[in-house]
Order: C-alpha cells, then sequence, then structure tokens
C-alpha cells in the first residue's frame, strides 16, 4: 500500500521526515520552525572510532533529540519503537502505514540503492509511506532526491544496521494525534513555543557539559585541529572531509548555523519582535564565518594545477582554520548569550 503524501524534503533528514509525518496528520510546521523548536542547534565532539581518523564534529544535538523536543514543543505524541528484529520491524511498518501512519525509520545510509556515499552512517532518518512485496516508497532530503523508491531489501539492511555512527537498529517513529490548536490555527501555540525553544537552546550551548558538547567542545576542536597534519593517518584525504560533512551531510551547508538562522528570522517576521533583529545580525555573521571555515578545510592541501601542498603550507592552512575556529567559539558565546538574554526578556 502507499500513503498520499505530499513530499516537500528538506536539507536535513530528522527534520524533512518529522516534516512528512506532520503534514500528513494534518499540521504544515516549517522546516526552520521544526529544527528550532527541536533545539537542534549546537557543537559536539566525538571521538575518532580508530587512531588516525579526525572526530565527528556535528552541529546539532544528538540523533532523536530534535523530533523529540519538537513534538513536545508541539503537544504531539511522539511514539517511538524498537523491534527485536528485521522482520519485526518490517511487520510493525506495514501495520503503522495500514493505519495510515508515515513511518519514520532510522537508517544506515550504507544500504540505501540510492545513495552514492558508501560509508556506514547508521543516524540518518527517511519518512516510510508505502510498502509492498519489492518496494518501499520513502521521503529522503533533498539531496537525496526527495522522494524515492528502493528495495524492501535495501531498507531492511539500512533499517537493521549495526554499523557505523550512533547505530540503533529498527528504530522507528510515529505520531499520536494531533492537538486541535495544530491544526486549526497553529500561529499562537508556533510563536509562543519558539521563544522557549530559543533560550533552552541558548541556554544548551553555554551550559557548562564538559569538554565535548557546546562552547567547550567548539573550543577543543579550534584547539585539537592544528595538530591533525602529524595525527591523520591521511591528512590531504581527511581534512577536506571534514568540510564536506559540514556543508554537504544535511546540515544545510554551514553546519546547521544556516538553518537555525532561518527559524530566528522566520520567529522574526511572524512576531515583528525588533528586539530579535541584533541577534539575527550576529547569526548572519556566523553563517558567513562558518562558510569560509568550511571553504578553507575544503582547499585543504591544495597548491594548484592538482599539485599537494608541503608541510608547510598545509600546517600553515590547519592553524589558520584552528584560529578561525576560536573565534568563531567566541562570536557563537556572545550570540547566543545574546538571544539568551533577549528570550528570558520576552518569555521570562
Amino acid at each position: 500500500m502507499r500513503l498520499a503524501l505530499q513530499a516537500r524534503p528538506g536539507v536535513h533528514c530528522e527534520t524533512t521526515t518529522l516534516g512528512a509525518m506532520l503534514r500528513h496528520a494534518g499540521a504544515d510546521v516549517s522546516e526552520p520552525m521544526l529544527f528550532g523548536l527541536g533545539q537542534g542547534i549546537d557543537f559536539q565532539y566525538w571521538e575518532p572510532p580508530a587512531p588516525g581518523l579526525t572526530p565527528m564534529l556535528t552541529g546539532r544535538t544528538g540523533a532523536g533529540e530534535l523530533a523529540r523536543n519538537a513534538c513536545a514543543a508541539l503537544g504531539v505524541e511522539l511514539r517511538e519503537s524498537q523491534e527485536a528484529d528485521q522482520a519485526a520491524a518490517e511487520q510493525r511498518a506495514a501495520e503503522l502505514l495500514r493505519a495510515g501512519s508515515v513511518v519514520g525509520v532510522t537508517v544506515d545510509i550504507y544500504y540505501l540503492d540510492y545513495f552514492t556515499s558508501k560509508s556506514h552512517f547508521a543516524a540518518h532518518c527517511i519518512a516510510l509511506y508505502g510498502l509492498d512485496d519489492t518496494t518501499a516508497y520513502v521521503v529522503d532530503t533533498e539531496q537525496q532526491g526527495g522522494a524515492r523508491e528502493l528495495s524492501v531489501e535495501s531498507l531492511r539492511l539500512a533499517r537493521g544496521s549495526t554499523e557505523g555512527f550512533m547505530p540503533s537498529p529498527n528504530r522507528q517513529l510515529h505520531l499520536g494525534p494531533l492537538p486541535e490548536r495544530l491544526t486549526a490555527d497553529p500561529e499562537p501555540l508556533l510563536l509562543d513555543r519558539a521563544w522557549g525553544a530559543m533560550r533552552a537552546a541558548a541556554r544548551t550551548v553555554l551550559d557548562d557539559r564538559g569538554p565535548r558538547f557546546g562552547i567547550a567542545g567548539l573550543r577543543r576542536a579550534a584547539a585539537e585541529i592544528p595538530g591533525w597534519r602529524d595525527a591523520l593517518a591521511s591528512d590531504v584525504e581527511l581534512v577536506p572531509a571534514t568540510g564536506r560533512f559540514w556543508r554537504y551531510a544535511g546540515t544545510g551547508g554551514t553546519n546547521f548555523r544556516g538553518l537555525y538562522l532561518d527559524f530566528l528570522r522566520e520567529v522574526r517576521s511572524r512576531s515583528g519582535e525588533v528586539r530579535l533583529d541584533p541577534v539575527i545580525g550576529a547569526f548572519e555573521q556566523l553563517r558567513q564565518d562558518w562558510d569560509e571555515v568550511i571553504e578553507l578545510l575544503l582547499g585543504y592541501g591544495d597548491a594548484g594545477n592538482g599539485a599537494v601542498g608541503g608541510p608547510e603550507q598545509r600546517q600553515q592552512q590547519l592553524n589558520t582554520v584552528g584560529a578561525r575556529l576560536a573565534a568563531i567559539a567566541d562570536a557563537e558565546q556572545a550570540a547566543f548569550g545574546r538571544l539568551l538574554d533577549v528570550t528570558t526578556d520576552i518569555a521570562g
């Protein structure tokens, strides 16, 4: 069977999946609003999976947290399940589809038929809206083509994978009934919850949660990157890979800073609240700063005409990236501090 679903792919997998689930249930919430209500902005440092590799450096909260936070803000029950095996997960998905629910599925991109990247990453999300004997019908991000078809076997392997970053085999999501205030007149609810979500996100980023999270995690990355030339097994390959991850791995292009900026702009437009203007200005600069750092990473080791730069050139490039990230950490501390002040003043 296949549900009638209007595919509207976004830039990030979890917000794309949640947006599809909500729209089918009767609520149309923009991707930036979902990201903001989900308190998705952060910086997290995950240790390298093996010596000689880079750490996983991500600009958002942990997998699943965004959807939980957004649903809590919207007053929607997010029902999560993790079945014992692939067969049970497939049976449960079919039951939910027959009941009229779009199903969120956590998958390993390595096994998706349409993915060109052949690396294991198990924290990806897709929205499943149809299933028959041979084919699964899903919605992925715009970068991955939006509405796609893949073999049932591909879905089974991707959903059940225990490999890659943050595996959660056979995990699936669906929504409970939506509250009337979300489907009838969502504007007051969205604005009311947006202020609290901004305040909570700012507190999270600024709080001392140890050396791997928030501003502290960003400062740690800035301090370590100048040492990557000697620490990495292949710096010429792995340094640009970090830049590609920050730009192309469902981040909206600037490690989620642009997506959060769009959220702030949407709240400003809906509310007319001028006190957000300096915060928006700060995040516009942050988006530009992140974009420039990503460009430096992507150009690492390039001496022109296909030649690889020498050790001194590459070391200077890493020193520059480290210094720029340290400056970004200072700027983010100031920007999130200002956001916390404004939202506390507005929301109390």
